[in-house]
């Protein structure tokens, strides 16, 4: 049969042919098989009822199958034509009523070119479908900020298999959303024309939850820095002629740190640790403390203990850093040498390492109440000069990069706000950047 009478032919034609190449067939070939089987004229009689009953049975037998065959196809026919009619219809009610906006777009050498959106687009962003079928209607209402980065990836995605990217985008009302776009490569036309399913979700209750939470941990943390400037400067009210000195300490350590390569949060640990260091002074005698000469042995060894004091003060606070260990071993020394444990080498964290230097750089350079400030010149010799022995050779390399190369100029204050404030600013860059 052609392909253009097969195309043509209903169930019906098929069951009237059929029935006609049976029954021909029975009809020419019946009396011969009958006659081959039994010759003798005398059974014609019997035989031609045979015959009769046999055709009548083979004929129902396939009219039986040929129908229940049509009745299939009817019954399959019913059913997509059912599907046609309902199917795109109940399609858009399910876009409508989703809180999500679906759409679909053609690629294709650089171009892309939007063919559908689902009509709820209107409802979420108080656009018509046809101002969102429009070439530039997404790129223009990208939020200013985000446009470069939203475009960057949207081309990335279009020439993968899909993705997915967060930014702002504009509202007929004027007011800013967040949405996460989703793409997914459908098929791929012989010619390379590519297209795309999309789901733009609405996440702007997300990021005012996320902001909440921002908002909350800020003040949390404004809190626990107020605390630490609280502590350190009780410590002062000990010790006035070190006004100061932890937080200049804090400093110095954390620009070491940022020489070296240390993130940001490092370096914040390093400013709390410098803040907390000499913590533990509140639990030496203020006789010792302002004492105006140099110290003897049994006041000197009592003042040594105020590591270990700062240590115990400080051991219970959950900060995110070392920083009880920060303040244990910050008198710690390379070969031994330091106190109040005598650890070496890489027994002794990096940020007490860090901080070991910054103290001894601040406190050289400063006045104390038995001598004369020595000076930066003469500090930073005293580190040169016992690079790798008492301190960490990386360590002492920055710091004298830091001083000789940068230009650094040691904190001109006595109370604790330049660097509370410094704390306060790089933190909040960092939680808006989040």
């Amino acid at each position: 049969m052609s392909p253009e009478l097969r195309r043509h032919c209903t169930p019906s034609c098929k069951i009237v042919f059929g029935y006609i190449i049976a029954a021909s067939l029975w009809i020419f070939c019946g009396d011969w098989v009958l006659f081959k089987l039994w010759p003798d004229q005398a059974r014609i009689f019997e035989l031609g009822l045979l015959k009769g009953l046999g055709f009548v049975a083979f004929t129902s037998l396939a009219l039986f199958l040929l129908l229940r065959k049509n009745a299939r196809l009817i019954f399959k026919a019913h059913m997509t034509e059912t599907a046609n009619q309902v199917l795109p219809a109940s399609i858009a009610k399910i876009f409508s009523a989703t809180p999500v906006i679906v759409y679909s777009l053609e690629y294709h050498d650089g171009t892309t070119v939007p063919t559908w959106v689902s009509s709820n687009v209107e409802k979420i962003l108080g656009y018509s479908e046809a101002d969102a079928l429009s070439l530039d209607w997404w790129e223009k209402n990208l939020h200013p900020e985000d446009r470069d980065k939203a475009l960057k990836e949207s081309a990335r995605l279009l020439l993968s298999s899909g993705g997915s990217h967060e930014y702002r985008f504009r509202r007929a009302n004027g007011s800013y959303l967040y949405t996460k776009d989703e793409l997914q490569l459908i098929e791929t036309n012989p010619s390379g024309e590519k297209l795309f399913i999309g789901v733009w979700t609405d996440l702007s209750d997300n990021h005012r939850s996320q902001l909440e939470i921002k908002t909350y941990a800020k003040r949390i943390e404004r809190a626990m820095y107020n605390t630490v400037t609280m502590i350190a400067e009780l410590t002062e009210l000990r010790d006035p002629y070190t006004a100061g000195h932890e937080a200049r300490v804090g400093e110095l350590a954390a620009a070491i740190a940022a020489e070296m390569g240390y993130d940001e949060d490092y370096q914040q640990g390093l400013r709390i640790a410098g803040m907390l260091h000499d913590v533990g002074k509140i639990g030496i005698p203020s006789e010792i403390l302002i004492r105006p000469r140099r110290l003897n042995t049994t006041q000197h060894e009592l003042l040594k203990t105020h590591a270990e004091y700062s240590y115990l003060l400080v051991k219970n606070i959950d900060f995110p850093w070392h920083t009880a260990q920060t303040v244990y071993q910050h008198h710690e020394r390379l070969d031994g040498s330091g106190y109040p444990r005598g650890l070496k080498g890489d027994q002794i964290i990096s940020e007490a390492r860090i901080l070991a230097i910054a103290d001894v750089v601040e406190s050289m350079s400063s006045h104390r109440p038995y001598r004369a400030a020595l000076g930066v010149t003469l500090a930073l010799e005293e580190i040169e000069q016992n690079a790798g022995r008492l301190y960490d050779s990386n360590t002492a390399a920055a710091c004298l990069r830091l001083f000789r190369e940068r230009g650094y100029v040691m904190p001109d204050t006595n109370k604790f706000d330049t660097t509370f404030n410094k704390i306060q600013e790089t933190r909040s860059a960092q939680l808006a950047d989040q």
